[in-house]
């Protein structure tokens, strides 16, 4: 198997995961009563990560768990998916 496949596999991977964090994280919000629709996470995520990051503060001190797990499969999903481009250019 190529490896610009084993890349891409692991971008969706990893994009999906993603994906899924910021659903829990409009969940969260929901159930903590502030105004988050989980199907419009995906034009939505940035506004509540921030609002989650906020709300958790407030309540615990600390950064919730949900923030941390959604930014590294985001950022994991975007390094992965430059390098399978770069793999399939070069």
């Amino acid at each position: 198997m190529d490896v610009f496949y084993i890349l891409a596999v692991l971008t969706m991977v990893c994009a999906l995961t993603a994906l899924g964090f910021a659903i829990a994280v409009a969940n969260y919000l929901r159930e903590r009563g502030h105004k988050a629709n989980p199907l419009f996470v995906k034009w939505m995520v940035f506004h509540y990560l921030t609002k989650y990051k906020r709300v958790t503060v407030e309540e615990s001190g600390e950064v919730g768990s949900l923030y941390h797990g959604c930014s590294i499969a985001s950022a994991s999903a975007l390094v992965l998916g430059i390098a399978a481009i770069l793999m399939r250019v070069l």
